[in-house]
C-alpha cells in the first residue's frame, strides 16, 4: 500500500523517480514551492491515525515558513479535522485538488500555506478537505485580514460538489479518450475545458503532460469525436516546441470542428473517435532507395513535398511527421502548407473509412474547398532582430490568491502604522500627512521590510526575473505584431491588449523590487524561492497602483475615494463617489477629471492599429529553419548626426559634460545585450571586462566607454530618489530602464534583455528628440529642445500633406499680418493650417503641436496644464476670430462666396495627447496620421480624443 501511495503521488506531482527508502514514512520536499510532504499509508482499521501522527512527527523539523503536508493512502478517509500546523490529505484528495488547479503547483502550495499559517486565527476546521479547497479556490482566501485572535474558523460544506461537477464536465471527453485507447482526464496533470469556436459544437478539452521524457499534448473534440495527440520538439529554439505545437494542434482542431464538410468526413458512422498523431523531426524525409519520380513530375520536383504519414483503419488512427520541408511550406501566408495538409488529411481519413467500411465520406473537392476557406493552421514567419542569444522563460505565477496574500500583508501594515479607519473623499484624503499619505508610507515600509527580511540571494533572483520578464515581453510583442499584420488580426486584438497590459504590469513591479533591493539590501533569513518572488511582485503591484492613484489625485488629475476598515483592508479608487453627479466641484480645488484608463486604452489601440497596418519584412524559410538559429555579427555603426545639427550639438555637449557621447552609450548597451549568459540568463562581469569587450567591438576609446558604463550603472547611491513616493515618477527618476547595469558589489549584473530594452528606449527617445536619462546636463537638454523644434516643422509638413490628401482647399501657416490683409484681423498667433470644406460647410482651424511625451503623474500634470493654457485656449481664441470673418478665412483657402460656415477647432499631435482625456476637453484631438480621415468624415468630431475612424466609403 505504501508503494502504491508513493507511486500515485509521484504521478500526480510529475516525478519520474523517488528515492527508495525503508520505513513507514516517506518524506519529500519541494524546494521551489515551500512545502514538505510525509507519505504514509494504512490498510487495517485503527492504524490510520497512528500512521498520520508518525507522518506529522516526521515533519516536526520543518521551518515555520514552509508548508507541512501529510499525504496518506488506503481505503479510509479522515473525518473532521482541525488544522493547526500540518495539513492532512488523502492521496486522492490531493489528486482532485491538482486537477482543479490544472496541475499548477503554485496553487497547491498557496493552499497549504493558507492552512498551515492560518493567519489571525488559532486554526482552521472542516468536515471535508475538499470543502476547504473549494472555498479557498473560489474566493482566493479562507481568512479575511484582521488582528490575531484565538478563534478557530470552520469552513462550511461547499454549496456544490466540485469533484462531481468536474467529472460531469469531462464525461464526454472521457468517452472519447477511452474509445481512443487513451488515459482518462484524471490521469493528466493539466486538463482544461475550452469553449468551442464559433461554428463548432460539442465539448473541447486541452490535456497536457510534462515530464522529464518530454511533453505530450492532446486536444479533444466530441463533434466530431477526435483526439489530436501531438509530441512537440524537445530541441531548444525549435519552432514546433511546446508552445508552437500547441498552437498547431489548436488550429487543426478548429478547422476540423468549424467546417461542416470537414466535420462530416471526420465523423465515423459508428461514433468511434479518430486519433490524429502529430510528431516532428528536424531532419528532412528521404525517399526510399527504390523510389522513382514519375516522369511527368520531374519538372515540378521543386514544388513537390515528400510526406511521411499513415493510416491504421483498425485503430482509427492517422499519423503525420512534420519535417523541415513541410514546415517551410507554411512560410509567408501559410497557404501552400495548409492546402497540402488539407489534401493529406482527407486522404488519410478516407483510408480509415475505407478500411472500416464506413462509406466514402465527403468527396475530395468539397472537403478541400471548405478546408481552404479556413485560416492556415500554421504560419511560419520571422523577422530580423538583435535580441540576446538566450531567451529565458518567464514562469513567475500571478493569481488572485497571491494578490489576496498581498492584501493581507498590506492590511497588517496599515494596522501596525495605526492609520485611522474611516472614509474620505478628495482633499480630506489627500491633505499632507493625511490618511492617503499615511497609507502609502505604510505600504512602502511593508515592502521595504519584506525585501530586507529575505536572504541576500534575492537580488540575483530579482535580476533573473526582470531579465526573463523582458525576454517574454519583447518576444510576445513581436509575435503579436506579426499576427496583427496577418489576415486573422481580429482574433488577436483582445489578446494583444491583454499581453501588453500584463507585460507592463510585470516589468514595472519587478523594476520597483530590483531598485528597492539595492536601497534596502536583503539581509534576512527568509528563503528565496518562486513563491517569495511572486508574493513580492503582488505586493509591489499593490504599492504601484495605490501610489499612482493617490499621487495623481493629489496633483488634481482626478478625484479619489479612500475607505479604510478597522481590519486594515482599504479601497483607494479614482473617480467620483456619486457617478450621477460627476461635475460637482470637490472641496480643496477643482480637479481636471483626467481619465487615465481611457488614455492608456487609446495608446494601446493605436499600437494595435499600427501593427495591423504594418507590413513586416519576413525572413525566408531556410533562415527561419536553420539549426542553430542564424546569428550574424554586425559591425559597430556610430549614430549619424548631421553636421551643424542640434542633435550633433547635443552629442558634443554630452561628451563635454559626461566624457562620452551617444556612440559610447549605444556601444555599451549593445555589448551588454549580447553578453553570453549562464543558465539563469544573466551574468556577473567586471566593469573592465565590459569596457574591454565594448572597445573591441566598437573601436571607441576605453575612457569614453568607461564613462558610459558609469552613466548606465544602477547602484545604491543613485537608486535612492529624494521625492516622496518616487516610484510613481518616470521622467525624473533613475530607474532600471535608464540604468540597466545593476551594481553587485564592485561588479555588475548584466541582464541582456533589460539592456536590450534600454537600448530600444534610448533610441525611441532620441527619435522623439530627447534622452530618458534624468540627470541630463542642462545645456544638453537645451540643445535637444532646439532639435525638437525641427521635429515640429516636420509635423507641420505632415499636416499640410494630410490636407492635400483630403483634396480640400487649405491655407498653410496663415500669419497674423497676412490674415489681417486678407480680411481676418485680430488673430492671437499664426494658424498652422486652415482648411475649407465647401461641401459640408466646415472651416477647420488646425493647430499642430509635437509636445514631449508625458508618462508619470508629475509630468502628466505639468504637461496638461501647459497644453490647456498655452495651446488649447489659444486655439479656441483663433477659432473665435475666424468665426467672425468666416467668408474671408474661406477665401484665404481659395473658396469664394458667402456660406454658413461651421468653424471647428482641431488639435493635431504626433502622438496621443493626454489633454484629450480631461472631463472637459473643449476641443477635438487627433494625430497627424488620422487627419485625412477626420477631415473627410461626414460627422463633426466631438470634443476629446477622436478614435481612429473608418475611412469614408
Amino acid at each position: 500500500m505504501q508503494e502504491l501511495t508513493v507511486s500515485r503521488l509521484a504521478q500526480l506531482l510529475g516525478l519520474d523517480h523517488i528515492p527508495a527508502r525503508t520505513g513507514p514514512v516517506r518524506r519529500l520536499t519541494s524546494p521551489t514551492h515551500r512545502y514538505d510532504i510525509a507519505v504514509v499509508s494504512a490498510l487495517a482499521d485503527g492504524h490510520l491515525g497512528a500512521r498520520v501522527e508518525e507522518g506529522r512527527a516526521a515533519l516536526g523539523d520543518t521551518p515555520p515558513s514552509r508548508g507541512r503536508l501529510v499525504v496518506y493512502g488506503g481505503p479510509r478517509f479522515l473525518g473532521r479535522e482541525l488544522i493547526r500546523d500540518t495539513v492532512l490529505l488523502h492521496v486522492e484528495e490531493l489528486a482532485e485538488i491538482l486537477h482543479a488547479a490544472d496541475g499548477d503547483p503554485t496553487l497547491t502550495a498557496l493552499f497549504l500555506l493558507e492552512l498551515n499559517e492560518h493567519p489571525g486565527v488559532h486554526g482552521v476546521a472542516y468536515d471535508d478537505a475538499l470543502d476547504a479547497w473549494t472555498a479557498w479556490h473560489h474566493h482566493a482566501t479562507l481568512l479575511l485580514p484582521g488582528p490575531d485572535s484565538d478563534d478557530v474558523v470552520f469552513v462550511p460544506a461547499a454549496p456544490h460538489d466540485e469533484v462531481w461537477e468536474r467529472a460531469a464536465d469531462h464525461a464526454a471527453t472521457d468517452r472519447v479518450l477511452t474509445a481512443a485507447g487513451l488515459p482518462a482526464v484524471r490521469e493528466f496533470r493539466h486538463a482544461r475545458r475550452t469553449l468551442p469556436e464559433a461554428g463548432a459544437s460539442g465539448t473541447h478539452t486541452d490535456l497536457e503532460h510534462h515530464g522529464h521524457g518530454g511533453t505530450l499534448l492532446i486536444r479533444t473534440s466530441t463533434v466530431p469525436p477526435v483526439a489530436i495527440v501531438a509530441v512537440p520538439s524537445h530541441h531548444p529554439g525549435a519552432l514546433l516546441d511546446a508552445s508552437g505545437m500547441a498552437a498547431f494542434a489548436d488550429s487543426l482542431r478548429i478547422t476540423l470542428t468549424t467546417l461542416a464538410p470537414v466535420t462530416a468526413h471526420a465523423t465515423l458512422p459508428d461514433g468511434t473517435p479518430l486519433v490524429i498523431e502529430v510528431t516532428v523531426t528536424d531532419q528532412p524525409h528521404q525517399p526510399p532507395a527504390t523510389a522513382k519520380t514519375p516522369a511527368d513530375e520531374t519538372g515540378a520536383a521543386g514544388e513537390r513535398l515528400l510526406l511521411r504519414a499513415g493510416a491504421d483503419p483498425a485503430a482509427t488512427r492517422i499519423g503525420l511527421v512534420i519535417d523541415p520541408p513541410l514546415l517551410a511550406a507554411f512560410h509567408g501566408d501559410g497557404q501552400r502548407g495548409h492546402d497540402a495538409l488539407g489534401m493529406l488529411v482527407h486522404d488519410l481519413i478516407t483510408q480509415v473509412r475505407s478500411g472500416r467500411d464506413a462509406g466514402p465520406g465527403t468527396d475530395a473537392d468539397t472537403f478541400t474547398t471548405a478546408w481552404n476557406t479556413a485560416h492556415p493552421v500554421l504560419r511560419l514567419a520571422g523577422t530580423t532582430h538583435s535580441w540576446p542569444a538566450t531567451a529565458p522563460a518567464y514562469t513567475l505565477p500571478r493569481t488572485p490568491h497571491l494578490h489576496a496574500r498581498a492584501l493581507r500583508a498590506a492590511a497588517a501594515a496599515v494596522r501596525r502604522a495605526r492609520v485611522p479607519a474611516s472614509s474620505w473623499r478628495d482633499a480630506d484624503a489627500l491633505r499632507p500627512g493625511g490618511p492617503a499619505d499615511q497609507l502609502l508610507h505604510a505600504l512602502e515600509n511593508a515592502l521595504a521590510e519584506q525585501l530586507s527580511a529575505h536572504q541576500p540571494a534575492l537580488l540575483g533572483e530579482l535580476a533573473r526575473q526582470v531579465n526573463a520578464a523582458w525576454a517574454q515581453r519583447t518576444r510576445s510583442l513581436t509575435e503579436t505584431a506579426v499576427n496583427l499584420a496577418a489576415p486573422w488580426a481580429e482574433n488577436w486584438t483582445a489578446e494583444a491588449g491583454r499581453r501588453q497590459t500584463e507585460a507592463a504590469t510585470a516589468t514595472s513591479a519587478l523594476h520597483l523590487l530590483l531598485q528597492q533591493a539595492l536601497i534596502t539590501a536583503p539581509s534576512g533569513t527568509r528563503p528565496v524561492d518562486v513563491l517569495a518572488v511572486a508574493e513580492l511582485v503582488a505586493l509591489a503591484e499593490l504599492v504601484l497602483d495605490s501610489g499612482i492613484t493617490a499621487v495623481a489625485a493629489a496633483r488634481r488629475l482626478h478625484d479619489v475615494s479612500l475607505d479604510i476598515d478597522p481590519t486594515g483592508v482599504f479601497t483607494l479608487t479614482a473617480g467620483p463617489e456619486n457617478a450621477t453627479a460627476p461635475t460637482a466641484k470637490p472641496p480643496g480645488g477643482e480637479h481636471l477629471g483626467f481619465d487615465l484608463g481611457a488614455y492608456r486604452r487609446a495608446r494601446q489601440q493605436r499600437m494595435i492599429a499600427a501593427a495591423v497596418d504594418a507590413q513586416p519584412e519576413l525572413l525566408d524559410a531556410s533562415t527561419l529553419l536553420a539549426v542553430p538559429p542564424v546569428r550574424t555579427e554586425t559591425p559597430f555603426t556610430a549614430p549619424i548626426l548631421p553636421a551643424g545639427s542640434q542633435l550633433a550639438q547635443a552629442d558634443r555637449l554630452l561628451r563635454q559634460h559626461w566624457g562620452c557621447g551617444l556612440d559610447a552609450l549605444g556601444a555599451v548597451l549593445a555589448t551588454a545585450s549580447d553578453w553570453p549568459a549562464g543558465e539563469h540568463g544573466t551574468a556577473t562581469v567586471t566593469v573592465e571586462d565590459l569596457v574591454a569587450e565594448s572597445a573591441a567591438w566598437s573601436g571607441l576609446p576605453a575612457d569614453h566607454l568607461r564613462a558610459a558604463v558609469d552613466r548606465l550603472r544602477l547602484h545604491p547611491g543613485n537608486a535612492v530618489s529624494t521625492p516622496e513616493h518616487a516610484y510613481t515618477e518616470v521622467e525624473r527618476r533613475t530607474r532600471p530602464l535608464t540604468h540597466p547595469l545593476i551594481a553587485d558589489g564592485e561588479d555588475l549584473l548584466v541582464l541582456p534583455w533589460l539592456a536590450h530594452a534600454a537600448r530600444e528606449a534610448y533610441a525611441a527617445s532620441l527619435d522623439d528628440g530627447r534622452l530618458p536619462h534624468p540627470a541630463l546636463p542642462a545645456p544638453v537638454g537645451q540643445a535637444l529642445t532646439r532639435h525638437r523644434q525641427q521635429l515640429d516643422q516636420r509635423l507641420e509638413s505632415d499636416v499640410r500633406e494630410a490636407a492635400g490628401a483630403a483634396g480640400l482647399p487649405h491655407r498653410f501657416r496663415l500669419l497674423e499680418k497676412t490674415a489681417a490683409q486678407l480680411g481676418v484681423p485680430g488673430l492671437t498667433g499664426e494658424i498652422d493650417l486652415l482648411v475649407a470644406d465647401p461641401d459640408t460647410g466646415r472651416l477647420w482651424v488646425i493647430e499642430a503641436k509635437n509636445p514631449t511625451r508625458a508618462v508619470a503623474v508629475h509630468a502628466l500634470q505639468q504637461h496638461i496644464k501647459k497644453f490647456t493654457t498655452r495651446y488649447r485656449d489659444k486655439l479656441l481664441a483663433k477659432a473665435a476670430t475666424v468665426a467672425q470673418y468666416a467668408d474671408h478665412a474661406a477665401a484665404a483657402c481659395g473658396v469664394d462666396g458667402e456660406r454658413d460656415w461651421r468653424v471647428l477647432p482641431l488639435m493635431v499631435t504626433r502622438t496621443i495627447e493626454p489633454a484629450a482625456f480631461l472631463a472637459g476637453p473643449r476641443i477635438p484631438y487627433t494625430t497627424a496620421d488620422h487627419l485625412t480621415t477626420v477631415l473627410t468624415h461626414p460627422t463633426d468630431p466631438e470634443p476629446g480624443w477622436i478614435p481612429a475612424p473608418a475611412s469614408t466609403p
